[in-house]
Formats: structure tokens, C-alpha cells, sequence
């Protein structure tokens, strides 16, 4: 006799590691989240202001600077920051993204002061070599022109300049354009780095098996403490980046990127999503699950399973300080297109139409709350987690709050997200074999533009 499958247990409760403030003579901010059983710490150095503060004509030059970071500082370069990193076994990396860059690096806990001299050196005076800026650009201008030949790259990176104007630091890429890498220079940099140094509140983040009281006396004698706390020159804090969409009154416009002898098309529908900071920021976290996160969500359970018309489809918000952008995803055959299109844009509206069922509402629940706690067993994730909060302006507290808050998400307001949204313009971008797939887009109601920016097979 064969049993019956077993369900699922329930959710057991988590708690976040509780975190623990301290603040440096110059202003610095010091967040330690001890971590007992946690030998390998992780040191996180959040710089506010990131790729979100660029002008057009800047586009990239915070990504570019992070990258160089790790060229060394006054007293070691490239080779000998490896070195000393090594010694204290540790690997020192940098990233920028729209909000901060952060410097970090995950080490043995017993070695924290070390690590923070070295952090300290790259983060006040970064050697920003010539011949380092040259390959840094050499290699964002490769990566621009990968991601051009990828359909999937140029898809994505298309769509996010339909939802956003070209005024919005968001309608471009992160690590910037063609046009503007190529304008990078050391005077350029070396003012990007005067303005994260002058942005607003630095922040470490400290994780693992360590003592707050023992890395407060850490923090104050090392040169990290000289850090301070900036103001930025319109006298204000950093805010909420601008998130300026295209206007329209026109009915929904589709991108057609030819690309010429391709056999599959990808598929994007876009809108302007929801900020970090957003009441419903949670309400959308469920939204986005029984849309297109689950496995079994409505757009991936109709395109793949009933249609057959994919191997998979995927939907979401891209949370940010800003309103980042919702996508919808997938690539099907040339042949299915239009009507590939037509039954994403129905499961999207479907939310409206038909809101998410008690059954679909538990298991995103029982998904985001279970899958949670897995995130956070080792220091980094966990230092990573308090640094991007504390860089869209949240507070550690709220990580603890996560599945108290996934709970209490009701019905109604997971109808809000969907009304909200369905109220935003709507843009699709298509890339795929315009003599192939046009004439169907267009009997199928879709006004499509198509641009010549053939794209090699």
C-alpha cells in the first residue's frame, strides 16, 4: 500500500542575530551583530552614496572606482594589500551599487584589527593607478559589448530604458555606458570618491563570534575612526533617488530589437515597481511569488506547464531606495511570440482579475518564510543583510521582523500591489527575428516598433 506524500512541516521561528551600535569620534557608525560558533567574521564598510547619485555623464564611474579600490592605497599596492590580506587570511573586495559601495572582506575574528587598517587605507586614500583605470575600462567596454550580443542582456538592459526616463540614473546601466566609460578618467574618479567621502554616514558592519565592547576599543584606535560622517553639498541627507518614468498616453508600445535568423524570441513586459522602503513592501514580496517566484507561480505554471511555451517564466519587483522596476521574463520559440506575450500580459492582469487565492497566499507565505532562515547561517550573508538596509535607510531591527511581517500581509493588500501596478505604463521590449515575428505582434493588437539594432546569431 502506497502511502500518502508528506506535507510540508511547519515554519519553524528565527530569530536575527540582535545587533549592537556604537558610534566612532568622527561619526562613523559601528553595527556589530555578534555570532556565537562563528569564527569567520565578515567586515562590511558601507560608503553612502552610490550608482543612484550619477549624472548621465557619470554613468559607471562609482562601479569603476570600486573595482579600483583593491588597487592598493598610501602605503601597499595591488600586490602588497594581496599580501598583507593573505597574512591576516583574508581576501579584501569592493562593490558599488545604486546606493553605497561597500568594501568588505571575511577573515578569522581574532584578526579584526588588522583588516580594518587595510580597509581603512583603500577607503581614505586609494592609489587609483593610470594603468588600472585603463583595464578597469578595458573591461567594462568587453562586458558592454558581451551583454549587447546576448539577447537576454539586451532585452533586460533595453526594457529598464523604456520604464525609466533618460533623466533617471535607473534607465542605465550600473556599471555605465559605452559613451560614458569611455570618458572615465583619474581626476573624474578621484572627485567620485571625495563625494562618497563627503555623502552622508559611514557604517561598518561587523559580524561573528566577537565582543561589542572589545570592537568599539578595536574601531577607536584603528585609522578606520577616521571616517566621518559627511553632509552632502545641497546641506540635505541622501534621500530617495529620483525615479522618473517615460510619460505616455499611448496604448502599451512594444520594442521590437531585430535579431536577424534567431529562432527564439525574449520577452519582457516592464512598469515602474515599488521603493525598499514601501509600506507594502512585503504585501509585493508575495505578490511577486504567486505571480512568478514559485515554481509553481501563474505565469510559469501557464507558459511552461499548460502552453508548453517555455522552460520557465519569471516575475518580480526589484526592490531599491527608489521605485526599481517590475519585469516580467522569458524566452519561447519564434513561432509562439505573439501568443506567448498575449498570455504573460493576461497572467499579469490575471492578479486583478482574479486575486491570489488562500492557497496561493500560504504557499508564498510558507516559501518566503521558510526559505529565510537558510540565508543567514554564516556571518557574511548576515553582515550583507544589516549593510543593505542600513544603505536604502532601514534599521537592523527590521531582518528580525521578516516573517512576523510575512504573516500578517493580508488578502487586500496584496490586491493593493496588484491594482497599484496595474495602474503603471506599460512597456515590452521583444528581441528576436522581425521578419518572423512582427506580422504576428501586430495581428495580435500590438503597436511595434522595430529597431535596427541587429543583434549577431
Amino acid at each position: 500500500m502506497i502511502g500518502e506524500r508528506p506535507g510540508p512541516g511547519a515554519a519553524r521561528e528565527y530569530r536575527f542575530p540582535r545587533s549592537f551600535e556604537h558610534t566612532a569620534a568622527g561619526g562613523l557608525r559601528v553595527i556589530v551583530v555578534p555570532m556565537p560558533a562563528r569564527p569567520l567574521a565578515s567586515v562590511q564598510l558601507l560608503l553612502p552614496g552610490g550608482a543612484a547619485g550619477e549624472p548621465a555623464d557619470g554613468s559607471g564611474l562609482t562601479a569603476a572606482l570600486a573595482r579600483l579600490l583593491t588597487e592598493g592605497g598610501e602605503r601597499h599596492d595591488a600586490d602588497g594589500l594581496v599580501e598583507a590580506s593573505e597574512v591576516l587570511g583574508a581576501k579584501i573586495g569592493a562593490e558599488a551599487g545604486w546606493e553605497s559601495v561597500v568594501i568588505g572582506a571575511s577573515l578569522p575574528a581574532s584578526r579584526l584589527a588588522g583588516i580594518l587598517e587595510l580597509i581603512a587605507e583603500i577607503a581614505l586614500a586609494p592609489r587609483l593607478p593610470e594603468r588600472e583605470i585603463e583595464r578597469v575600462k578595458a573591461l567594462r567596454l568587453a562586458a558592454i559589448e558581451q551583454a549587447h550580443a546576448s539577447p537576454r542582456s539586451r532585452a533586460s538592459e533595453a526594457l529598464i530604458a523604456e520604464i525609466y526616463a533618460p533623466s533617471a540614473a535607473y534607465s542605465r546601466p550600473i556599471g555605465g555606458t559605452r559613451e560614458s566609460v569611455s570618458r572615465i578618467s583619474r581626476e573624474a574618479l578621484l572627485e567620485r570618491h571625495r563625494q562618497l567621502l563627503a555623502g552622508g554616514v559611514p557604517t561598518l558592519v561587523i559580524a561573528g563570534e566577537v565582543d561589542f565592547e572589545a570592537v568599539a576599543r578595536i574601531v577607536d584606535s584603528s585609522p578606520i575612526a577616521e571616517l566621518r560622517a559627511g553632509t552632502w553639498r545641497d546641506g540635505a541627507a541622501p534621500d530617495t533617488p529620483s525615479d522618473e518614468r517615460t510619460q505616455t498616453d499611448e496604448a502599451p508600445r512594444l520594442v521590437l530589437l531585430d535579431r536577424p535568423g534567431s529562432v527564439q524570441s525574449e520577452l519582457r513586459i516592464g512598469k515602474l515597481g515599488r521603493s525598499r522602503r514601501d509600506p507594502l513592501f512585503y504585501a509585493a514580496l508575495i505578490h511577486s511569488e504567486v505571480l512568478g517566484g514559485l515554481f509553481g507561480s501563474r505565469l510559469n505554471r501557464v507558459l511552461r506547464e499548460e502552453k508548453g511555451y517555455t522552460y520557465g517564466a519569471a516575475a518580480g519587483f526589484e526592490f531599491r531606495r527608489g521605485r526599481g522596476p517590475f519585469t516580467a521574463r522569458t524566452a519561447v520559440e519564434s513561432s509562439v511570440t505573439a501568443a506567448a506575450l498575449v498570455e504573460a500580459r493576461a497572467q499579469i492582469s490575471s492578479m486583478i482579475e482574479r486575486p491570489a487565492s488562500v492557497e496561493e497566499l500560504a504557499a508564498a507565505r510558507q516559501y518566503l518564510r521558510g526559505t529565510f532562515p537558510l540565508r543567514f547561517g554564516a556571518a557574511a550573508p548576515v553582515a550583507a543583510a544589516v549593510a543593505g538596509l542600513v544603505a536604502v535607510g532601514l534599521e537592523p531591527a527590521e531582518l528580525d521582523r521578516f516573517q512576523a511581517s510575512i504573516d500578517s500581509v493580508d488578502d487586500a493588500e496584496v490586491a493593493r500591489v496588484a491594482h497599484d501596478l496595474d495602474g503603471e505604463p506599460e512597456r515590452i521590449v521583444v528581441v528576436g527575428d522581425a521578419s518572423t515575428i512582427a506580422s504576428p505582434l501586430r495581428d495580435a493588437g500590438f503597436s511595434v516598433e522595430i529597431r535596427g539594432e541587429a543583434l549577431s546569431t
